[in-house]
């Protein structure tokens, strides 16, 4: 019989020869993996080949009783199971233990979010700046903040997608969904500026259907590329703390949308989430900044 740490090592062949994992990752998973196999040794002189579910379980509620953090236990568990995954895949063992265990359901984490002041800041930073770039980055800005699109829904937009006679945007998004949405005088002010420039980023003799093209291999600005200018921007403000990105600048354009009293279905739609339950998470954000602004009322500070 192949002992526990040689069964550990065959994984860790498949992960770096099929799956291609890197080095991080392997490190990873050899580290629960041995941990487990260690739980396992000890607490019942057994081969983890010769474990069933009642053992994984024990484990796990170890884990629980030693409060790691959700993620990372989270982490150890899927280790556990892609482990037996490859053993009963490749006939090492008879049955996967761990394929009837469930992980947790996840809990949907509060996004962070720019407060109104500290998206003008960004905004009136960019202002000050007037390179070619800084006018596209501006256009950019103002046209999340105005629309909520998805990042790569704004870096792919076709210039035709713009229809300047009642100012919205076409947008195919997520699942070939098609909406509408609405922009604001800002970002038209933004986008007439950056039209004016837009040729400078260009191939030479060649026209583009993106509102932002680029000579990459995709012909437009990646996200990527857009949230290195961000970030970039913020660090020349008093922002340079904070995580800014231009998925927070989605959820900072659906926070303020709810606060300032838009209507949780026609904000689903401008989003372009399928499911209400999704857009739900930016009542909390708004419920708790309620709460924080009732500690300031004269008659909760009385004793």
């Amino acid at each position: 019989m192949i002992n526990d740490l040689d069964l550990l090592l065959l994984f860790e062949e498949m992960l770096l020869s099929e799956k291609l994992s890197s080095k991080n990752t392997i490190r990873a998973y050899r580290s629960d993996i041995e941990a487990y196999i260690k739980f396992i040794n000890s607490n019942y002189n057994l081969s983890i080949s010769r474990t069933d579910t009642k053992h994984i379980s024990a484990w796990l509620i170890s884990l629980s009783k030693n409060s790691i953090n959700r993620n990372s236990y989270l982490r150890k568990l899927s280790s556990i199971k892609e482990f037996y995954k490859f053993l009963y895949i490749d006939g090492l063992i008879n049955l996967d233990p761990a394929k009837e265990i469930e992980a947790p359901k996840k809990i949907n984490n509060i996004p962070k979010v720019l407060s109104i002041k500290q998206i003008e800041e960004i905004i009136d930073k960019i202002k000050l700046l007037s390179r070619p770039n800084d006018i596209r980055l501006l256009a950019l800005v103002e046209i999340m903040y105005s629309t909520g699109m998805r990042v790569e829904e704004l870096v792919s937009m076709p210039i035709n997608a713009i229809n300047f006679h009642n100012n919205s945007i076409f947008i195919s998004g997520k699942g070939g969904r098609e909406r509408i949405v609405p922009f604001g005088k800002n970002a038209l002010n933004a986008i007439k500026k950056y039209l004016e420039v837009r040729p400078l980023f260009l191939k030479k003799d060649k026209n583009s259907q993106y509102m932002f093209p680029s000579s990459g291999k995709h012909g437009y600005l990646t996200s990527r590329r857009f949230a290195q200018l961000l970030k970039d921007v913020a660090f020349k403000t008093n922002l340079s703390h904070l995580t800014i990105s231009p998925h927070i600048l989605r959820h900072t354009f659906a926070t303020h949308m709810l606060s300032g009293g838009a209507d949780l279905r026609v904000l689903q739609e401008i989003l372009g989430h399928a499911d209400i339950s999704t857009v739900q998470i930016y009542t909390h954000i708004v419920g708790d900044r309620k709460k924080i602004a009732l500690s300031s009322h004269p008659m909760e500070n009385t004793k």
